[in-house]
């Protein structure tokens, strides 16, 4: 497509100019801020070559779509004159610098001026979006074929050199790797936790809402934990009743008193997740008191929260390294039977991970009446999206939409809800950290006590929070837990080669779970209107 025409500088002209531009871009592939920043912009610029040029001047205007990308062209002929440039710019009606700028940053387009053979020409285009190839578990995937694949190479070595890569190489690294992602990992937990208790209004808030949520995200934690342990029992029989150390109150009592920290440092400098959550829910309720004395402080944790997830962004890089690294070494390091008796683990996470999502939403069905078809049709797009991310975080937002128009939640209570949810409830998370110990003890021919089992649970519901929000970031709190339970840490390459097969399934049945917990807990507390009835 492609139309030009030749207008001088009237208000109407350039107002008819920007809906037009605005049309463009509204149907273009670029998002819905990029067209506003678009539209703000040119029209700042037409303005400003309004008042330079005059009203009479002319310019033309020029709009070419190709396979669905635009570009639009503005030229003006004359002297040489920028009007995206701030410089020499005093009147008050100007935008300043630092808004312009910021209108020019786009995520899918770009602006540019150029001035050449007497013409000044502003060119704003969008960018062809490129189509990534989508596979399951995306670059874990990757990681683990390419370490496979490094594997079958490894096997054509000497022995002697065979020996070097593995125990000299790939072994140091890969624990050099998995410190710098647990060391992150304990920071993360405390501030999200900090930051989610921070995000209900007051003390008396927290007293009455967020511990009635709170304990509602443990128990569902602990439901889907005993669901997990029962059905990893028929995968991974190795739950003994005289297996390791008996159900010892003396130690089961330690193991509390274990929770609570001898000084505030000490549990980051060790990495001992269970206390970091103890401080940080302490921490947390204190900024709750403090909130009038210090009103700003929420806000600071909320850009702490925003310091840490973006430094996990960047360790995050290495998550892939150190997932190549483990599944390298593991692969290396057994033999084919070893390998292939992965399915195990895999079919156990389907059984759990889908048979609990389905029992939570008969639950709902049942107590309120829900046309769970209408239900799954009008929660189709969330589902859709947690399934081909695989990540609960991206479908956050629609979620958010879903839960209020079509769940007819009441809106503030989904906005305090919905974030904590995603900071601190993780039925999934714990429930695959539970199968993932059967898995180990059993791959390793160790017996798992009853006492064992506790602990695991425990622990399960206490560590599935602190998982980092970042693709194999589960990894990290494998390594914590299996430390704790002296597990030994080679299972750990099989587990995530597992979750190349199980990580969509687990999204978007954790998705499911968290949304029927929404309506249960809503419609108990009154702040759910009628909605999805048979």
């Amino acid at each position: 497509m492609l139309d030009s025409k030749r207008l001088c500088f009237s208000n109407d002209n350039l107002e008819k100019t920007i809906e037009d531009i605005r049309e463009v871009f509204a149907k273009s592939p670029v998002s819905e801020d990029d067209c506003i920043k678009i539209c703000l912009l040119l029209e700042e610029a037409l303005l400003r070559c309004q008042q330079h040029f005059g009203r009479e001047y002319s310019y033309s205007l020029k709009i070419q779509k190709w396979f669905g990308v635009p570009k639009v062209i503005i030229r003006i002929k004359g002297e040489a004159y920028n009007p995206l440039s701030d410089e020499d710019f005093d009147d008050d009606e100007i935008l300043p610098a630092n808004i312009l700028k910021g209108l020019m940053n786009y995520e899918q387009a770009e602006t540019v001026y150029t001035y050449q053979n007497g013409y000044n020409e502003i060119s704003t285009y969008a960018r062809k979006a490129g189509k990534p190839l989508k596979i399951p578990g995306g670059s874990i995937t990757i990681a683990a074929l390419l370490a496979v694949v490094c594997a079958g190479v490894h096997a054509l070595l000497p022995a002697g050199l065979q020996g070097v890569v593995l125990h000299d190489v790939a072994e140091p690294l890969l624990k050099t790797l998995m410190g710098l992602i647990v060391a992150v990992t304990g920071p993360f937990v405390f501030i999200s936790i900090v930051n989610g208790i921070c995000l209900m209004e007051d003390v008396t808030t927290f007293s009455n809402v967020g511990l009635r949520v709170i304990r509602r995200f443990f128990m569902i934690m602990l439901l889907m934990s005993l669901f997990s342990a029962a059905v990893c029992q028929f995968f991974f029989p190795v739950l003994s009743a005289n297996g390791g150390s008996s159900l010892a109150p003396a130690e089961l009592f330690q193991m509390f008193l274990d929770i609570l920290p001898r000084n505030f440092f000490v549990p980051f400098v060790e990495g001992n997740i269970l206390q970091i959550v103890f401080i940080a829910i302490l921490t947390g309720v204190s900024i709750l008191t403090l909130t009038n004395v210090i009103p700003n402080l929420k806000v600071l944790i909320g850009e702490m929260n925003k310091l840490i997830i973006k430094m996990l962004d960047i360790v995050s890089k290495v998550i892939y390294a150190a997932i190549f690294l483990n599944v390298f070494k593991t692969v290396a390091g057994n033999n084919m039977e070893t390998i292939f008796a992965v399915w195990r683990i895999v079919a156990a996470n389907y059984v759990f991970t889908i048979g609990f999502g389905v029992l939570m939403l008969m639950h709902i069905a049942y107590k309120y009446k829900i046309n769970v078809v209408e239900f799954l049709r009008q929660g189709a797009n969330v589902f859709l999206i947690s399934f081909s991310t695989a990540s609960n975080t991206v479908s956050m937002s629609i979620n958010m939409t879903f839960a209020k128009e079509r769940l007819k939640i009441e809106g503030k209570f989904c906005d305090f809800w919905l974030p904590l949810s995603h900071a601190m409830f993780s039925p999934s998370a714990a429930a695959a950290l539970v199968a993932g110990v059967f898995y180990t003890a059993y791959d390793a021919g160790l017996p798992l006590s009853l006492f064992s089992l506790l602990i695991t649970i425990i622990l399960a519901m206490q560590l599935s929070i602190a998982t980092p929000p970042v693709p194999g970031g589960i990894m990290a709190i494998y390594a914590i837990i299996f430390k704790q339970l002296a597990l030994p840490m080679d299972s750990i390459g099989m587990l995530m080669v597992s979750a190349v097969f199980v990580l969509n399934v687990s999204s978007v049945m954790s998705m499911l779970i968290r949304d029927c917990e929404l309506i249960d807990i809503a419609g108990e507390i009154g702040k759910r209107g009628e909605s999805l009835k048979e």
